[in-house]
């Protein structure tokens, strides 16, 4: 079976897993572990990468992180090498650490991303040998791991300083102040009752994620096999905008000027809004880019306003691109 393609683009989030050869440790002692989490915090730090969660078992981690830069490959490169590097020191060994290649996939932000984060935090707790014991029982061990980001999400410990955990947490909705608790009571629950897993849901070894996100992902995997350079504008249709027009045709619909737009402090503005989904939908730009366009906001709170466009709004922002599509 040919291998799926890799697909790599600016500010991707991926799932990301590897099990050591022949499924042997890669993590024999607890030094492993914290040295592979010096580097991983390294390795992010050096290809701007924002690493949502990690989980850390004997001879397996999954991760799930956002590449800024679309370089999966080469941070996962830099990552594997380095601590295979010290591991075969340490131990006085030669040859491969990890089973062939590193596993990835795509996953779409919101619900799936949610849901794919509590079933990779349980992993401690789940399979026949460590899923044994009561529900109770399994809270605690799961809340003592240390080797996972669940401990920082559930408001158990400090967060980790290179775990960014705002776009995740953001999807319990209501007062910052108690996402990590009712984050913590929506893992939990996975305890309690059989929860399916977001794995089964993966489509062709590489998406997870809504139908429209999974057709936009497959015309960039039709783009690489044909050998095409790869278009920009790669969400919904293929009109490329200017964010200047879109800027102006925004400003003009609600009476506005073009700054009041893009200076910060315009949390409630509803043009605001629109404006911002139109150039994240039809200018080809990555979250980064559309938030230094909306005075510096990162890219998290651009996420953020993008799932929670109303949709009346929604629908003065398709008639926006109708009439600037005719003119």
């Amino acid at each position: 079976m040919a291998r799926p393609l890799r697909i790599e683009f600016e500010d991707a989030i991926y799932h990301v897993t590897a099990r050591g050869n022949e499924r042997r440790l890669v993590f024999r002692a607890e030094r492993d572990r914290k040295q592979f989490l010096t580097l991983l915090a390294r390795s992010c730090e050096r290809c701007e990468v924002s690493l949502l969660v990690f989980v850390l078992m004997g001879n397996h981690f999954h991760l799930v992180a956002q590449t800024h830069r679309g370089n999966l490959s080469r941070w996962m490169h830099w990552l594997l090498v380095s601590y295979t590097t010290w591991f075969n020191w340490r131990y006085d060994r030669s040859g491969h650490l990890f089973q062939g290649r590193y596993k990835s996939f795509l996953v779409e932000e919101g619900e799936y991303l949610l849901e794919l984060s509590r079933y990779l935090h349980l992993n401690p707790v789940r399979g026949k040998r460590l899923g044994e014991g009561s529900p109770g029982e399994r809270r605690k061990r799961l809340r003592e791991y240390v080797w996972s980001s669940y401990r920082g999400y559930a408001g158990l410990a400090q967060p980790l300083a290179f775990v960014q955990e705002e776009m995740v947490l953001a999807e319990m909705g209501g007062p910052r102040r108690g996402r990590a608790v009712r984050y913590r009571r929506f893992v939990e629950e996975g305890l309690l009752r059989e929860i399916a897993s977001p794995l089964e849901a993966v489509q062709w070894q590489a998406v997870l994620g809504s139908e429209s996100f999974a057709r936009r992902i497959q015309d960039r995997m039709s783009d690489l096999r044909d050998g095409r350079q790869e278009v920009t504008a790669l969400r919904r249709g293929t009109v490329v905008l200017s964010p200047k027009a879109i800027l102006q045709t925004v400003a003009k619909r609600y009476g506005l000027p073009v700054q009041r737009l893009q200076e910060r402090g315009g949390h409630g503005l509803e043009a605001r809004n629109v404006a911002l989904w139109l150039i994240w939908e039809k200018c080809g730009l990555s979250q980064r880019e559309v938030g230094e366009l909306f005075g510096g906001m990162n890219y998290a709170a651009v996420a953020q306003r993008l799932r929670r466009l109303k949709p009346e709004s929604r629908k003065t922002a398709a008639k926006l691109i109708s009439e600037m599509s005719n003119v």
